[in-house]
């Protein structure tokens, strides 16, 4: 009996051990799938040569890891085996393997520690969940490999390009997310949403594995009691940006103004077919980031249609360093720094401890002030919206948030006009802000400016009848 219990420890220490060293595993799988996207890349040779070697190093020292981490468990596993051959003073070799209580016990012994193991979570992301998502979200050459097999795999009927496609924009905390939640319940629209992670750029591919029917809702976390699940919408698209620019426009501290090709843009439209579920639906996104890239877009597309929210600059400043505070907070919490990692992944840059200023001309963007003060964020407000300005608003859409949260009906009709579609109204309701925001401690010409930039807005906004 006893021999048996040795072999239930001998079972816990090799579960134990796995556990702890799991992550030495994980490194090695990471680096596995990291040779293979640099195989698949179609960089320069020389380049390509310099990341294979790269990879390959980190593949040698994970698999270094790894054998150290198997003899540990190996080790670990046999030494309650070992004390009791050594305490009962027969050799080890005549000890008995063969027994189905034997190995019952190793197994039992085995399960306890997973069993009893408490499951991590962030943002109800297991710990197999966030290494999928590391394997496929940090390997843009092996999401390009995908993105072109999913266009051959393409589901039944062909789902032709189209030029006409929404996309809803502005500074974060504009309503750009209301917005486009309601746009998408209204009418005949195809938009990525959750389900799509992590396999963005093969949503076809994935769906054939992972496709929820209906998932639970739940307030999403920058408390402003948006609700979303895995069938909610989201701005997940700019992903494919990041992988077909190669993050050529993320800087150090700035996210910056750029130009896409026609092959960058051909790929975008095909990109949105494989999103569209059938040819009458149009492709909607939202994305904040619209405005670094739209004037070269729109040189190569007269037809889409855009639309830029805005807001009173001191609410918004106000908003956005709530924010900024709140996901501070929310990275202290996070011992594995996922949400930010998930957060860089796409591109979201907008606060937290991963902000980045949109930078519109060659000299970097600096914003002399605080980020935890009102101040900065009417910084950023300014930057964003006297850029705007200087754009052709008469290719876009100009909507001001408080006509949507008064008047979303107007707002909706109007814009069902413009895409002349057929929308559906019955989840629309509108809602009033009420807040007052203190800016007695803000710099006064910071104010100015902001002011006569809002003031410049309102009169190119749409605007409705009361």
């Amino acid at each position: 009996m006893l021999y048996f219990i040795i072999a239930g420890v001998a079972g816990v220490i090799l579960a134990t051990l796995i556990i702890v060293l799991r992550k030495v595993f994980f490194e090695m799988l990471e680096a596995s799938i990291g040779l293979a996207n640099e195989v698949l890349s179609k960089e320069d040779e020389q380049i390509k040569q310099s990341k294979l070697i790269g990879a390959l190093k980190r593949i040698l020292i994970s698999l270094g890891k790894m054998i150290v981490a198997v003899v540990i468990i190996i080790a670990g596993t046999l030494l309650p085996l070992y004390a009791y051959s050594f305490i009962k003073g027969v050799s080890f070799e005549s000890l008995d393997f063969s027994s189905a209580w034997f190995w019952v016990s190793l197994s039992i012994g085995s399960i306890l520690p997973f069993v009893l193991k408490k499951k991590k979570k962030v943002e109800n992301y297991s710990e197999a969940s966030m290494l999928l998502h590391k394997l496929i979200l940090n390997n843009y050459n092996l999401s390009k490999f995908l993105f072109s097999f999913d266009k051959k795999f393409k589901k039944g009927e062909k789902i032709a390009d189209n030029s006409n496609f929404l996309i809803v924009s502005g500074l974060a905390r504009a309503g750009t997310t209301s917005l486009t939640d309601q746009l998408f319940k209204a009418g005949s629209f195809s938009s990525l949403d959750y389900s799509n992670m992590p396999f963005l750029l093969a949503p076809n591919l994935w769906k054939k594995m992972y496709n929820p029917k209906k998932a639970q809702l739940k307030e999403r976390k920058h408390g402003d009691k948006m609700m979303f699940g895995l069938n909610t919408i989201e701005a997940l698209e700019e992903y494919f940006f990041k992988a077909f620019l190669n993050d050529s426009f993320i800087g150090d501290s700035t996210l910056n103004k750029h130009d896409i090709d026609e092959d960058v843009y051909e790929n975008y439209l095909k990109y949105q077919s494989l999103v569209r579920s059938s040819n009458d639906h149009l492709y909607l996104s939202k994305n904040n980031n619209l405005i670094l890239r739209y004037p070269s877009l729109r040189a190569l597309n007269k037809d889409f249609k855009a639309i830029f929210l805005f807001r009173k600059p001191e609410e918004h400043a106000h908003s956005l360093l709530n924010q900024h505070l709140r996901f501070l907070d929310f990275n202290k919490e996070d011992d594995d720094n996922f949400i930010e990692t998930y957060m860089n992944w796409l591109a979201h840059h907008e606060f937290g401890g991963n902000h980045k200023v949109f930078s519109f001309d060659e000299n970097p963007t600096a914003i002399n002030y605080d980020r935890d003060k009102l101040d900065y964020w009417l910084a950023v407000w300014l930057n964003y919206y006297k850029y705007l300005l200087t754009l052709d608003n008469s290719e876009f859409t100009l909507l001001e948030y408080e006509d949507y949260l008064q008047t979303p009906k107007k707002v909706l009709s109007y814009l069902e006009g413009e895409m002349k579609m057929s929308f559906d109204y019955s989840n629309v309701e509108p809602f009033t802000n009420k807040k007052t925001i203190d800016t007695s401690d803000c710099d006064p010409e910071l104010l100015k400016a902001t002011s006569d930039v809002y003031a410049t807005l309102k009169q190119r906004k749409v605007t409705f009848n009361s």
